[in-house]
């Protein structure tokens, strides 16, 4: 074997392993890299309370046609700690104290969790608010748990949506949504 063939064959045997990582990479970048492009883009709604500027940042899933919640193989089982959307937890900004259904949260950012259940759902504020998904959730840093109660809703909410209405933080998606009320805080 003469000089340039084994220079072609060492070329390609270190080309080898780029060939195969770099699609893969570059897929996977293209899907992650700018989160408006993904499955479930990123949305960001805000409102003044009072004085204050709330705002909740999260991923907005779909529902593609599958079961969302509970029953057989769900997308998100019941009694379960879940990121309230897709991607990163969710989390909540306010810039100044609000209080939450009855509990007064001082100003920062907290990622919000819930487990939802059938009828009720527990909304959890987590001082951790810059998370991948749940996989870190840590109960030990719950600002605070709330159960409120959901209502069914009388036709399909596609995408996942959380908003803020009525002086209320609230969520729907597939047939479910529920409320939480906020205020300011009186000084």
């Amino acid at each position: 074997m003469n000089c340039m063939a084994k220079r072609n064959i060492r070329f390609r045997t270190l080309l080898r392993p780029l060939s195969i990582v770099l699609p893969w990479t570059l897929i996977a970048f293209s899907c992650t890299s700018d989160p408006n492009n993904r499955p479930s883009p990123l949305k960001i709604e805000s409102s003044k309370i009072g004085s204050a500027q709330v705002s909740i940042t999260y991923s907005s899933p779909g529902v593609k046609g599958r079961k969302i919640f509970g029953g057989a193989d769900p997308l998100v089982p019941y009694g379960r700690v879940w990121r309230t959307g897709a991607n990163d937890a969710t989390f909540l900004t306010l810039d100044n104290t609000v209080v939450i259904d009855s509990v007064t949260v001082d100003k920062g950012q907290y990622s919000v969790f819930t487990i939802p259940n059938k009828e009720e759902w527990v909304v959890i504020l987590n001082r951790e608010w810059d998370q991948w998904g749940s996989y870190n959730y840590d109960s030990a840093k719950d600002l605070l748990r709330l159960t409120v109660k959901t209502r069914k809703l009388d036709k399909l909410a596609e995408r996942m949506k959380l908003f803020f209405e009525d002086d209320s933080l609230k969520f729907s998606w597939e047939t479910t949504s529920w409320a939480i009320p906020l205020s300011h805080r009186h000084e």
